[in-house]
């Protein structure tokens, strides 16, 4: 286990993680009881705190542009535009975003999805109310690069809502030890200790691209070892005051730049 910073840029032959696999899951991204599973049992958590903190800095959902940045197969982005924000989703992946398509055509709920990179958001500069970068900065080599590109797109007072996980022996015990090798809830490979986030280093690139975090809470699950061993719910997930493993919050765009 070893780890620098994540300041600046990450070599991919030195950080390596397996970020194919999202690509061909195809719509196992919608079964609750397949794969990623545990993204069901946190959805409805993070998801309803993302509407918090929306909700608090905005009269009506149906006024507000978010784009979903790593949308995946559009677990976030389906239950916000549910409740009436105007929601775009991009992801990398071609198969990620077909998935969530079929899932979205079948559903009737209006999200529109994109191939794009975090690295090249396909908006303008200050267009958008919200991003959101759910369970992904911790899958990006190039985290400096992807944080002023959101920033860039966002309008002053905009918000960027996320949840990573934070780089301590906890997190490495937990989700790579235990979730990924013994116990199998996430697919080995997928999550690499070296490129998760301390709060202080997210701050820190957070505020010279003019974004002030607001809230950082813990999130973590009330685990029911029986049921998730059979197949079923890993347990459902609170927020807490701890930020020892994963962790969610908010952030909000600065009206003036900080002079670097």
């Amino acid at each position: 286990m070893a780890g620098g910073t994540r300041d600046t840029a990450i070599d991919p032959a030195a950080a390596k993680i397996d970020n194919e696999y999202y690509s061909v899951i195809g719509d196992s991204w919608w079964d609750i009881n397949g794969p990623l599973r545990l993204l069901h049992d946190m959805n409805p958590t993070r998801v309803s705190y993302f509407d918090g903190v929306l909700r608090a800095h905005h009269v009506s959902p149906a006024d507000v542009r978010i784009m979903d940045i790593g949308c995946g197969g559009g677990l976030v982005s389906e239950a916000l535009a549910s409740g009436g924000y105007q929601v775009t989703g991009i992801d990398l992946s071609d198969g990620a975003i077909h998935a969530a398509r079929r899932h979205a055509g079948s559903t009737g709920v209006p999200v529109e999805y994109r191939i794009g990179s975090a690295y090249e958001l396909p908006a303008e500069d200050g267009s958008l109310d919200a991003v959101v970068i759910s369970d992904v900065l911790e899958h990006l080599h190039d985290l400096p690069l992807a944080i002023r590109e959101l920033a860039r797109v966002l309008k002053p007072g905009g918000l960027v809502l996320f949840d990573t996980i934070n780089r301590t022996v906890h997190s490495y015990l937990v989700t790579v030890v235990l979730a990924e090798r013994v116990l199998r809830f996430i697919k080995p490979g997928t999550h690499n200790w070296s490129m998760f986030i301390k709060p202080a280093e997210l701050r820190g690139l957070f505020a010279g691209s003019g974004l002030e975090i607001g809230e950082l809470r813990g999130l973590a699950a009330k685990i029911r070892p029986g049921r998730a061993l059979r197949g079923g719910p890993l347990g459902d997930f609170t927020l807490s005051d701890s930020l020892l493993a994963s962790y969610i919050g908010h952030a909000v765009k600065q009206s003036v730049r900080p002079e670097r």
